[in-house]
């Protein structure tokens, strides 16, 4: 499921992500609270079994999901789900879904990154 996730404060968009295997109906059924788990970024070198376990601290968002009613073109009530965060500097962190026509750029873009990153390592591990 798609999900656009506002700002609690402003309502402004903050970024769109794809909740999987979740659905409209789990969310009401289960529950209009959800924590999401923020991605840590890689190190760039080699650490111990010790200090990589030091870093492994989990930093979550909590994704808070409120039902909202809106009449459709043809007279008839339609209800959905409008998610906000209070949290989101670390909602900006989260991996974005990107949208269809954008994802061909996307991918560009990350294999240029991979390739980058995997000349970089070479040289600094000669």
């Amino acid at each position: 499921m798609r999900v656009v996730i506002y700002d609690d404060e402003d309502m402004e968009p903050i970024t769109v992500i794809n909740l999987r295997g979740v659905t409209a109906r789990d969310l009401r059924e289960r529950g209009m609270l959800w924590r999401v788990p923020v991605p840590e970024p890689t190190p760039m070198r080699v650490m111990p079994p010790e200090e990589e376990f030091s870093l492994q601290k989990m930093r979550v968002v909590d994704l808070e999901f409120e039902r909202f009613r809106r009449r459709t073109r043809d007279g008839r009530e339609q209800e959905s789900l409008i998610c906000f965060t209070k949290a989101a500097d670390l909602a900006m962190l989260l991996n974005p879904e990107w949208l269809p026509g954008q994802r061909s750029a996307v991918n560009y873009l990350q294999d240029q990154n991979d390739r980058l990153t995997d000349m970089l390592l070479s040289v600094i591990m000669r």
